[in-house]
């Protein structure tokens, strides 16, 4: 597979995309979907909720998607690590909120929220491949899931626009993931119209005519 720093152009992405066995429209869908129900969440939810509400819902439809059953993803909880991933294919996916450099062509994302010593162990694992002088001897013992290509679906929801793209985390900085080899954009900030948030008040209820008092006499 041929590498590139980051691939934005719609025929590279769909070519890139199908030979992974991830069909863009699929994966557009599936966050699409998830933004959907991000757009219940309101300022009386906890803090946190819609990073929350976007992971919970990303991973669910990935792992849901007949089409991506199909074509050989399956849910892995491997390492607590929540995604999917593809055994012939040797390659691990699990969506990770980022901030509004996602999409940007000049730009990487950050994660909004910090990852733990799993996750570094997983981006270590890339970026040593990706240098492979650094690459270590592996012990026979090692869990082969372990070795597979770690990759973020990324996405970014607001107000205003949707952005996303599939990139390879080679590096993190106060742990927070900040480096990528390979990213392959979904949407650039403006391609998707942003989410519309419903007001919780609701519309029945939003406005309440006063009793009128009437004095016994």
């Amino acid at each position: 597979m041929r590498k590139k720093a980051v691939i934005f152009e719609e025929d590279e992405v769909e070519a890139w995309l199908s030979q992974v066995r991830l069909p863009k429209d699929e994966l557009q869908d599936i966050l699409d979907r998830a933004a959907g129900e991000w757009a219940s969440v309101n300022p009386n939810d906890p803090a946190g909720t819609y990073g929350i509400e976007m992971r919970r819902w990303s991973t669910r439809f990935l792992r849901e998607s007949s089409v991506l059953l199909d074509l050989g993803w399956v849910a892995c909880r491997h390492s607590q690590v929540e995604g999917i991933r593809n055994d012939s294919l040797r390659m691990k996916i699990a969506f990770m909120n980022t901030d509004a450099r996602t999409g940007m062509i000049s730009k990487m994302p950050h994660s909004v929220a910090e990852k733990g010593p799993i996750s570094e162990k997983l981006i270590k694992q890339n970026s040593d491949v990706f240098q492979p002088w650094l690459i270590e001897p592996v012990p026979i013992e090692v869990d082969p899931i372990l070795t597979y290509d770690f990759w973020y679906l990324c996405g970014h929801v607001s107000h205003k626009y949707i952005a996303a793209e599939l990139s390879r985390p080679i590096g993190m900085t106060n742990s927070i993931v900040d480096n990528f080899s390979e990213r392959v954009i979904l949407w650039q900030p403006g391609d998707k119209d942003g989410v519309r948030v419903p007001d919780p008040v609701p519309e029945d209820f939003a406005e309440i005519e006063k009793p009128t008092v009437v004095r016994r006499r």
